[in-house]
């Protein structure tokens, strides 16, 4: 729906040549009690083209679009709208705080709430809402049987002018927030209703509710004074000009955030993937995100390029239509599986997205890009078991655990040696020995103002001290330095990994035992079926019909051996059955580029 409602707004826009800088859900859906034949109510306001303010015509005030399927649009100009803002209009100011919102542009809503609260009225939006339940309490309610439909607007209007009566405030537009309102019995009578409603048509009627008539009648019979308020004219007047000159703000690289791309003017497609779209997901599994955006012309023809949005751990990954495109172009899997999602793991799609057919893009490329994937997982799988099997202490050794003293045979830790001479390291010297790289001479003197053998200022660095050319060596001392840099970036690496890898797997893979990554497995196999049926069938098939041997792979019931085994032989088998298929060798460069293009362009 959200796909179908940009495209009504996108056409509107074409048709009426205004610009639609803010969008929302109105109503049953917007208040929180929607029933399942609702409507979806789509609000707006618009700007025309600035020189139409300037002409001694009167210009377009109002778009009223006949019902299509289930989509009801209407919209107000900016002027009217303004209009309408300083006379705090209930409805505008509803649209204007609707938890539901389709479009914002440049912060349209939130300017507008904070004049609608500097101005706001509440008397009037009082009165506003006092109109409406005494049309539906003395209208649609005088009927012996009547619908959970007209209780609840009735009682929402009750409520909301309730709210104002005791706060002088805007109040909230979900049903769910004015609750309290109400008596604690017609509280209790709420749920019932709610219930009916979102499980009945619209025009199904119920038994009446003496209570909640005598709350209604009650509250329509009493009186209260409220504030006028007064409409501050000037400032409608600069927020009104701000808005219809105002140029529309260009994207910068930073505001492509994840919040900012799934937004229907920039979202082409959001699905679920990975183990829920293979079909491989048991319980713990997290939920990947992969998706498809269109940065607009305005950043396109300018500096800057971006080419995907990610979260730091690239579970939810986003890839603008350019460069997404450009990995289509190359047969890269995780480009192509977004052509063939499984449905019940598609969260947006918009109906341009369907224009990139795999029949365009599959080729025999894929025996490379797969077949290159899926032996790269081998290699991680196996990479991760240096990891599991070989732990690094919480504590990184020091530097001088790496410094040893020859001795007979053999040799011993430095610090060991001099504490076997009741030496204090503090009151040591170092030199370093010509032509003998990582040597070192070891000189104490109690009453010599050596250094020590380590810097104050740098844990990791030895220190040398000034020697008299009298002085004799103590002894001789190794420092293993590769060794030191080497155990240090296996530290660091390995309590990395511990702080981000994935807690179920790292034990699953701990429990079986088998010295590998039997995840990484399961991808080595699925991605080499996958280029089996593209060679053989020309299909991308996401939903992996395998499942259950897929998850006896990850439980690790199988020898690393025999697997990588197995998927060498079908690599070869895989290679030969694109040289004997049909597929296009490439995909069409100036074909793609075309369709690049016209979705750009269309979008």
């Amino acid at each position: 729906m959200l796909a179908e409602i940009n495209t009504l707004l996108t056409r509107i826009e074409a048709t009426h040549g205004v610009r639609i800088v803010y969008a929302v859900e109105s109503g049953s859906r917007a208040w929180g009690f929607a029933s399942p034949d609702s409507d979806y109510d789509i609000r707006f306001i618009f700007i025309r083209q600035a020189e139409s303010y300037l002409s001694v015509q009167e210009g377009l005030e109002s778009i009223d679009m006949p019902l299509e399927g289930e989509l009801d649009a209407g919209g107000w100009d900016i002027r009217k709208a303004a209009r309408l803002l300083g006379k705090s209009n209930g409805a505008l100011v509803e649209w204007l705080h609707s938890p539901i919102v389709y479009r914002n542009e440049n912060g349209f809503r939130e300017r507008w709430q904070s004049m609608a609260c500097e101005i706001f009225s509440p008397r009037a939006s009082s009165d506003h809402y006092r109109g409406l339940a005494k049309q539906m309490v003395l209208g649609k309610l005088r009927n012996e049987r009547v619908r959970a439909k007209d209780y609840l607007y009735a009682l929402r209007a009750v409520l909301a002018a309730k709210w104002i009566s005791e706060s002088h405030s805007i109040p909230p537009v979900p049903f769910a927030e004015l609750f309290a309102t109400a008596s604690l019995g017609v509280q209790s009578l709420i749920p019932e209703l709610l219930d009916h409603k979102a499980r009945t048509a619209e025009s199904e009627r119920m038994e009446r509710l003496p209570e909640l008539d005598a709350f209604l009648h009650e509250f329509l019979e009493s009186t209260t004074t409220l504030p006028q308020g007064s409409a501050n004219f000037s400032s409608l007047d600069r927020l009104l000009r701000s808005e219809i000159r105002s140029p529309v703000k260009l994207l910068q690289p930073a505001d492509f955030t994840l919040e900012r791309i799934r937004q229907p003017d920039l979202l082409l497609l959001d699905s679920v993937a990975g183990s829920h779209a293979y079909g491989t997901a048991v319980k713990g599994s997290d939920e990947d995100r992969r998706g498809v955006f269109v940065a607009p012309r305005s950043f396109i023809g300018g500096l800057d390029a971006i080419e995907q949005v990610a979260d730091e751990r690239n579970d939810q990954v986003y890839y603008e239509l350019g460069h997404f495109v450009a990995l289509l172009l190359k047969n890269n899997p995780n480009a192509l599986e977004l052509l063939a999602m499984p449905e019940d793991c598609i969260r947006y799609r918009h109906p341009l997205f369907d224009l990139l057919d795999p029949s365009i893009f599959l080729s025999k490329l894929c025996a490379r890009t797969f077949g290159e994937y899926a032996m790269g997982q081998i290699r991680k799988a196996r990479g991760l078991n240096k990891k599991i099997v070989n732990p690094q202490p919480e504590k990184r050794l020091a530097l001088l655990d790496f410094c040893h003293v020859p001795q007979g045979q053999g040799s011993v830790p430095v610090l060991e040696w001099l504490s076997d001479r009741n030496l204090d390291p503090r009151k040591c010297g170092l030199t370093s020995v010509q032509h003998a790289a990582g040597m070192f001479a070891i000189y104490h003197d109690p009453d010599a103002s050596y250094r020590g053998l380590v810097s104050p200022k740098d844990p990791d660095a030895l220190i040398f001290s000034s020697v008299p050319k009298e002085a004799e060596p103590i002894g001789w001392m190794q420092f293993s330095h590769d060794a030191f840099r080497a155990h240090c970036k296996a530290h660091r690496e390995y309590w990395e990994w511990v702080s981000q890898r994935n807690e179920e797997r790292y034990t699953n893979n701990a429990q079986h035992g088998r010295g590998y990554d039997s995840k990484n497995l399961l991808h080595t196999i699925r991605l080499l079926d996958m280029a089996s049926e593209i060679a053989r069938e020309g299909v991308l098939r996401i939903r992996r019909p395998n499942r259950d041997y897929l998850l006896r792979v990850r439980s690790g019931e199988f020898e690393y051996e025999n697997l990588v085994s197995q998927a060498e032989f079908q690599l070869l088998e895989i290679i030969a059955s694109f040289e004997n298929s049909n597929l296009q060798d490439q995909p069409d460069r100036e074909r793609v580029n075309r369709l690049l293009v016209s979705l750009r362009e269309t979008f």
